[in-house]
């Protein structure tokens, strides 16, 4: 009976913090998507320490590379000031990807040729947990 209750209690504090996380990364693309002015934009988290931002079919990608490095640090600047698990983060990639379809197939080209440290972009410009998007 005890044993029970812990796997229940055990699971429903996954759960819960798996949907907090969730939200936390959808929160964080609807703002991505917001500040951009992009509507394609995916974002992916390995190990909990790896966040990938992917820009789709992006007028960006055509900026000569310059521009485009400036523009992904914009952007890692952006998860560094309001993501709320920042902290844990070891790296921000910042990448493109161009999808062509025809008919039932889908073509997906993606580089991700931009990578940020913490130690890059340094400390938040204010607390991700007071950011209001």
């Amino acid at each position: 009976m005890i044993l029970q209750r812990s796997l229940t209690v055990l699971v429903a504090a996954t759960l819960a913090l798996g949907c907090a996380e969730l939200r936390d990364m959808m929160t964080l693309q609807q703002g991505l998507v917001r500040e951009f002015n992009e509507t394609g934009i995916n974002i992916n988290i390995n190990n909990r320490a790896n966040l990938t931002v992917t820009f789709s079919n992006s007028p960006a990608a055509d900026l000569s590379d310059a521009e485009r490095a400036a523009f992904a640090r914009q952007v890692a600047e952006y998860v560094r000031d309001h993501y709320a698990h920042y902290s844990t983060l070891e790296t921000i990639a910042v990448g493109f990807s161009t999808v062509t379809k025809t008919g039932p197939i889908t073509y997906t080209n993606t580089t991700v040729p931009y990578r940020f440290t913490p130690r890059d972009l340094g400390q938040p410009k204010v607390s991700p947990k007071k950011t209001i998007t």
